[in-house]
């Protein structure tokens, strides 16, 4: 009983919501958002969340919410974008056993590149396979399997919370702001439409551990979700921990198009916190000539255009695309590889192919996958 969540206040901007947590978190009291769930044929709106708090702590909250009615003008609040100052990283979960890790390699970001993290738990709704009856026993029979699906959810939810709370140092736990939010339905479609509400920096997504590990989100979910946001993408393999070094080694994979400077661009924003080396590799698989041309024409752009940044282009030899990336890899101490998301490029094609879902599988470091 102590665990169930009730609501307190529903939220229409992420302003008002980081406000009123804040407010809450200040006197110990942990804030989850949800949408309820609950109505047959409902669907999820992106505009209003509900904010929720544990029942023990219910009255605590409610307290409080009404003094903040007293000392501030909440409407003024819904609109005042210095509550929504921090990156945004979204962690989308489905709560597997591996996912502790993966929300400590978010934490250890978070602190760095000075964001908070939004947990978004995706589970299932019950009656996205039922035909539709349009009877009252049918609706109640409907209702009922909602009701207790979003139970079982919110209940998983809150042990979750409990046992991150536990497993991450208290110091790292209390130097990142954290939001739960829990949908239900389509994991690539909540994302996505969650996506357009939140507008995060990065959405962070966990890949398999090893080859038999099932992990968080894989295969075709996490490549409909690079498909279809127009956000950056940060895969990143269960077993990856999260080093903060000092200067990290970046590898951005270029087929010499033309949007190259905007990708750099973009490339240069996302990781701007961080004090970083970027390899713009071209790998050449078919011996051509006019690449290192094209090469030494980059070289000279980047020393003419982006001097004050640590940026080389180099041509890799390889008769195999995955195996030139490994390599590379391991050679030059990659920690993370980069790929723009690019229209009539030929990384673009690359998306629309099983090796971006093989690179993603066998990759052991993450992999930021950007729109230009």
């Amino acid at each position: 009983m102590e665990n169930q969540l009730v609501t307190i206040l529903r939220i229409s901007t992420p302003q008002l919501g980081s406000f009123v947590k804040d407010k809450l978190e200040e006197i110990g009291i942990e804030v989850f958002f949800t949408n309820e769930g609950m109505t047959p044929g409902e669907r999820y709106n992106p505009d209003e969340v509900l904010l929720k708090v544990k029942v023990r702590q219910s009255e605590k909250a409610i307290a409080r919410l009404l003094q903040l009615h007293k000392d501030y003008d909440l409407e003024k609040v819904k609109d005042d974008a210095s509550f929504t100052g921090l990156r945004k990283i979204l962690l989308p979960v489905k709560l597997s056993e591996d996912c502790i890790d993966l929300c400590k390699y978010a934490i250890g970001l978070a602190i760095k590149q000075n964001a908070e993290i939004k947990i978004l738990y995706v589970y299932p709704d019950p009656n996205f396979n039922e035909p539709s009856r349009y009877t009252a026993s049918w609706e109640k029979y409907v209702r009922m399997e909602l009701k207790e699906a979003h139970k079982n959810a919110q209940q998983k939810l809150v042990d979750f919370s409990r046992e991150l709370k536990n497993q991450v140092p208290a110091e790292l736990f209390n130097a990142v702001k954290l939001h739960y939010r829990m949908l239900k339905g389509t994991p690539e479609n909540v994302i996505t439409a969650a996506c357009k509400r939140y507008n995060p920096d990065i959405i962070l997504m966990g890949t398999r551990a090893t080859k038999n590990a099932e992990g968080e989100f894989l295969g075709k979910t996490l490549i409909k979700v690079i498909e279809q946001t127009q956000h950056s993408v940060l895969a990143v393999p269960l077993s990856a921990v999260y080093k903060g070094k000092e200067e990290i080694n970046v590898l951005y994979s270029t087929d010499f198009y033309d949007s190259d400077n905007s990708s750099l661009n973009k490339l240069l924003k996302i990781l701007e916190p961080v004090k970083k080396k970027i390899y713009c590799v071209h790998f050449d698989i078919n011996n051509g000539k006019q690449h290192q041309e094209k090469v030494n024409e980059l070289n000279a752009m980047l020393e003419r255009d982006y001097s004050e940044f640590r940026i080389r282009c180099e041509l890799f030899e390889s008769d195999d695309l995955l195996k030139g990336i490994e390599e590379f890899v391991d050679k030059k101490h990659i920690d993370i590889i980069s790929l723009s998301k690019v229209k009539r490029s030929g990384i673009y094609k690359f998306f629309h192919t099983d090796l971006v879902s093989t690179l993603i599988a066998q990759a052991n470091v993450p992999i930021l996958i950007f729109p230009v």
